[in-house]
């Protein structure tokens, strides 16, 4: 088994705190972290949920992944197919957490593994988007409207799946894992990383790797892509580095082949 990666140097990513309410995010660490801890549930309407002035200190607290319709109640007049489990209906998750004042001037995302389904999303009372598919992932730039300096931000989820939307147990709510990612600006793409091994023996194998390199600053970026091949142990088996010219607010397929 071959592990391949590409990493871009000096990335900064930050640790979510496990606090409930209004948890204390640092900027160090990994990249990408998990967002589970510390969300807030409500099963069904909710007028003005999305907006930072809404009280939801009554909500159920949850850690993610969460299925609300696993817990019942059984109704024999709900499809059977699906559990006779009540899967449809409408349901609101709520994140509160802080950001420091060194935050600023780093890139923030949330990236959802799968959450069922007609998702949206706001953050801060900001609509992001909507997904209305439940079984693919899909993520958003939360930078244009985060607060720093020990602020709160909150992050707002109204799910509604549909009755007889599916042929099987499909869950409801936020069933997938979260993350949450923080970059500079010139940083690798989301999902930016395409591997391919076009020749493969007993003895080697050609590892091709397209990386996407984004610059969001407002000049030129000079930056350097490593890329490394590691073996089942984890040792590296072949590295490659490649110096990268991106423009401002713009971005560059970067083709490095390794054997």
């Amino acid at each position: 088994m071959i592990r391949c990666f590409s990493c871009l140097l000096a990335l900064s990513t930050f640790v979510p705190g496990a606090s409930a309410a209004a948890a204390a995010v640092q900027v160090s660490g990994e990249r990408r972290q998990s967002f589970n801890v510390g969300w807030r549930f409500f099963k069904g309407a909710a007028e003005g949920a999305e907006q930072p002035a809404f009280k939801d200190a009554q909500w159920t607290e949850v850690q993610l992944p969460h299925d609300w319709a696993i817990e019942g109640p059984f109704d024999p007049k709900i499809n059977p197919h699906t559990g006779a489990l009540p899967i449809s209906g409408t349901g609101w998750y709520r994140k509160w957490f802080t950001l420091p004042e060194t935050a600023k001037g780093r890139y923030f995302s949330i990236e959802f593994d799968g959450a069922m389904s007609n998702a949206r999303v706001w953050v801060n009372g900001h609509e992001l988007g909507a997904r209305p598919y439940g079984y693919i992932g899909f993520a958003f730039d939360l930078t244009p409207y985060l607060k720093y300096g020990g602020q709160e931000n909150v992050i707002a989820v109204r799910l509604t799946p549909e009755d007889r939307s599916s042929r099987w147990y499909p869950g409801a709510g936020i069933y997938r894992n979260v993350w949450l990612t923080v970059t500079g600006a010139e940083h690798v793409g989301h999902w930016g990383t395409y591997i391919t091994t076009p020749e493969v023996t007993d003895a080697q194998a050609k590892v091709a790797v397209r990386v996407e390199v984004r610059n969001r600053a407002a000049a030129e970026a000079k930056m350097t892509l490593q890329t490394t091949v590691l073996d089942p142990s984890g040792k590296p088996v072949g590295t490659n580095g490649n110096a990268v010219t991106v423009p401002a607010g713009g971005s560059q397929t970067v083709a490095t082949d390794l054997t």
